[in-house]
């Protein structure tokens, strides 16, 4: 496999891929949303919380710059990993639109920046572009596969296969290219063990395993992840040697 080889160019094949909220509007939307947001001169910094689960829904943002994390806070102080967003994306539009509490978390990975749009002006917004409100309506409705889509390949993959899925997510929304691979900041094995499930040490035997078959590298720190063949960690996780008839029970952390 050959690595991309600009250092720090964060590597997203979902740009290619995938539109963002951003990319679908016109000239006229884009004008109109840049005159009613508010952006504050200084930036988001790397952990800090953009939305609060469980707070009151009273704005919406849209990540001029940067990249974010989107995590689930449940019983027992276990969380889970539901997304990444990055520039061009709104958060916290579904708390919003259903007049209820937050219902997950938002944090930076990076220096984030970010236009507010308070309730009043963002459904005042919407009552004037019907194209806006439509294209807010579809992003909705893609979070809402992609959250569907990712639970199936996910959490009903045999315990063998679970981290090497979120893992290769975790690589196409957050991989940034470095000497080393492609790296996967801000997260540790007890992340790991902690979003699927499996504890930390079910974790770091299953961390090893990856790296036995040179899938994964050394990282620096212990807050990282090294992806060293992302095509190999692919064939690993969705090949033939997948086997569908498997499932978690078969196959414990």
């Amino acid at each position: 496999m050959q690595l991309p080889r600009k250092e720090g160019r964060v590597w997203d094949p979902a740009q290619v891929r995938h539109k963002t909220f951003w990319d679908t509007l016109d000239g006229d939307e884009r004008k109109a949303m840049e005159q009613v947001g508010r952006a504050p001169r200084d930036p988001v910094e790397p952990g800090g919380t953009i939305l609060r689960q469980s707070d009151l829904a009273d704005r919406v943002a849209l990540i001029i710059s940067g990249a974010c994390r989107v995590l689930w806070h449940g019983e027992n102080e276990r969380t889970t990993y539901l997304a990444s967003r990055r520039r061009g994306e709104l958060i916290g539009e579904m708390g919003l639109l259903d007049h209820g509490p937050r219902n997950a978390t938002v944090t930076a990975l990076n220096r984030t920046y970010i236009r507010w749009y308070g309730r009043e002006t963002f459904e005042g917004l919407l009552a004037e572009h019907p194209g806006i409100l439509r294209k807010v309506l579809m992003t909705v409705c893609a979070r809402l596969k992609e959250s569907d889509h990712h639970r199936v390949v996910v959490a009903c993959a045999p315990a063998r296969l679970r981290l090497a899925r979120l893992l290769l997510r975790l690589a196409e929304a957050e991989g940034e290219t470095t000497a080393l691979g492609i790296e996967i900041r801000q997260v540790t094995q007890e992340d790991l063990g902690d979003w699927l499930g499996m504890g930390r040490e079910a974790a770091g035997r299953r961390v090893r395993e990856l790296q036995g078959l040179g899938l994964l590298g050394d990282a620096p720190t212990r807050s990282r992840i090294v992806v060293t063949d992302i095509d190999g960690l692919r064939r690993h996780a969705f090949g033939p040697e997948s086997d569908p008839s498997l499932t978690a029970s078969d196959d414990p952390a």
